[in-house]
């Protein structure tokens, strides 16, 4: 399945995503593969698949009537569509399947969700992924959080719809009708009922809300390990990475929020480059126990911060923060996760809507120069953060980093 790791865009890759994410919509298709993840690579037997579903369904030691039903499920619903998605090798014969060679499980994320390492309840989580098994929803969460709020349903179908050579007023009226019909009673219904947009049918208006399990590289449709080199257009990343747009630099930054564990540190010099996506990672990593330090000069961000994550540290940062001379463009955004991976970002020519075009470099690696430079100069400051956080109001600790 070496499709899925290729860098390109092609049809292929995201309707083999597509049947990925519908097998996982199933609680008992979870099941199923946990149980091969378990044993692997050693073969799992049927009639034992049959007994352990049986037993969840009914709580307590399996009845007659639930193995029948377990059983009937499993061989003509959950092994043919795990088998014809890659993810299991079935042996009818030997009465046995096995986990596949498949590239979801090099995710780390789809692992913890086959292996209910979520807080999800399993209805829910049912509903969240059968939303996003579809490449044009996963496409449309992408947009959606770049935004820096709630825009029109046409504003997004022609963002949709526009590529290099079309701009979004250039693109046809007949197809953003026809794809306003889509996302109307299709796709946005879907990606409401999961939780993850707020949807205004009447207004005609959609706001992201996302999920603490949405991974920013399956809405590009791209799985985790592959997902670097999908924006830097490197064939085997390492080093120092280029990114070249707004786009990229927004969506890397953002999977920088996600992937931290311990510690996570932004910067934000402009008022416009804290996007709805952004927002909701950094909400989502102080919620989950990271320590979480935000430096941003937008009171609405501020204040928003301070009402829905409380716990995160706020600052102000000046506009000359880190003294780093950069081919003459202004240094703009910085993620440093867990001090393993950095993001530096700087703003370039300003576009007619009044949105700085961007680029930016990567790094990742606890020994990587770009991260080993980023951290040292920022350690000093963390440091007293550490140190003092505890005994001071949040009003002193914003004054605390002369950046």
């Amino acid at each position: 399945m070496d499709e899925l790791t290729e860098a390109d865009d092609g049809g292929g890759r995201r309707e083999l995503l597509d049947d990925v994410f519908a097998c996982l919509g199933s609680g008992e298709r979870r099941r199923v593969l946990e149980l091969a993840l378990d044993r692997a690579p050693d073969a799992v037997g049927v009639e034992e698949a049959v007994s352990v579903l049986a037993a969840r369904a009914d709580d307590d030691d399996a009845t007659a009537s639930a193995e029948r039903e377990a059983k009937t499920a499993l061989r003509h619903a959950h092994l043919p569509k795990l088998s014809a998605a890659g993810l299991l090798e079935h042996d009818a014969d030997a009465g046995a399947f096995a986990l596949a060679d498949h590239p979801a499980f090099e995710d780390s994320r789809i692992v913890g969700v086959v292996e209910g390492d979520v807080e999800d309840s399993p209805e829910s989580l049912d509903t969240f992924l059968a939303a996003i098994s579809d490449a044009r929803r996963r496409a449309v969460l992408d947009v959606l959080s770049h935004q820096f709020g709630r825009i029109h349903v046409e504003t997004l179908a022609r963002e949709l719809l526009a590529d290099a050579e079309t701009s979004e007023s250039e693109v046809p009226g007949a197809a953003v009708e026809q794809a306003l019909g889509g996302l109307h009673h299709v796709d946005l219904p879907a990606l409401s009922d999961a939780g993850l947009v707020a949807y205004d049918a009447d207004a005609g208006t959609v706001e992201y809300r996302g999920h603490p399990e949405l991974s920013v590289p399956w809405m590009h449709s791209v799985l985790e390990p592959a997902f670097r080199g999908s924006i830097t257009g490197e064939v085997e990343p390492s080093g120092i990475g280029e990114i070249e747009g707004r786009q990229g630099v927004v969506s890397f930054g953002q999977s920088l929020c996600e992937r931290a564990d311990d510690e996570l540190f932004c910067m934000f010099t402009d008022t416009d480059l804290l996007e709805a996506g952004c927002l909701t990672r950094i909400r989502d990593a102080a919620d989950r126990g990271v320590d979480v330090y935000l430096g941003t000069r937008d009171p609405d961000i501020r204040a928003y911060v301070r009402e829905n994550a409380p716990e995160v540290v706020l600052w102000e940062p000046n506009t000359d923060w880190l003294n780093i001379p950069v081919a003459g463009d202004r240094v703009g955004r910085l993620v440093l996760a867990d001090r393993e991976a950095v993001m530096l970002g700087t703003l370039l020519e300003e576009e007619t809507d009044g949105v700085h075009e961007e680029q930016a470099i990567v790094g990742e690696g606890e020994h990587d120069t770009l991260v080993t430079m980023i951290t040292q100069l920022l350690r000093p400051h963390l440091e007293t953060i550490d140190d003092e956080v505890d005994d001071v109001e949040a009003d002193d600790v914003e004054a605390m980093l002369p950046l």
